[in-house]
């Protein structure tokens, strides 16, 4: 990725963000985590446990600092995460932290309005 698009995407709004990974997510079929030895977790502001994830690689890369130390961006498919991961976390009672950044707070969603809002962007695709 271009230094200059990381930056800018970077800059975005908590808004911004969680629109460029719906539409990225969906133009390349595939979310980022980081692994080590299971997945990174983190805590909303409500204490609730939640699941960062980023539409691609590099913006994952950036985050695996403090608490996330020697973690690595991990993809998964687009069909694993809409099959597995969103019906686990309701199960589980886990939200999703969409496109956090080393000096911005993601965006937090329920999973119902995460794959509401994938189907969304998925249909413009057909």
């Amino acid at each position: 990725m271009h230094p200059d698009k990381f930056r800018n995407i970077l800059a975005f709004d908590a808004p911004g963000r969680y629109d460029y990974f719906v539409r990225k997510v969906c133009d390349f079929e595939a979310i980022w985590g980081l692994y080590k030895e299971g997945w990174a977790t983190g805590m909303t502001e409500h204490q609730a446990s939640a699941i960062p994830v980023w539409p691609e690689r590099e913006f994952a890369a950036c985050c695996a600092t403090g608490e996330w130390d020697g973690f690595t961006p991990k993809a998964i498919a687009l069909h694993d995460f809409l099959d597995s991961w969103l019906p686990g976390a309701t199960a589980e009672g886990r939200a999703f932290a969409i496109f956090p950044t080393p000096s911005e707070k993601a965006v937090t969603v329920e999973s119902d309005r995460l794959l509401s809002d994938l189907r969304s962007e998925m249909a413009s695709y057909t």
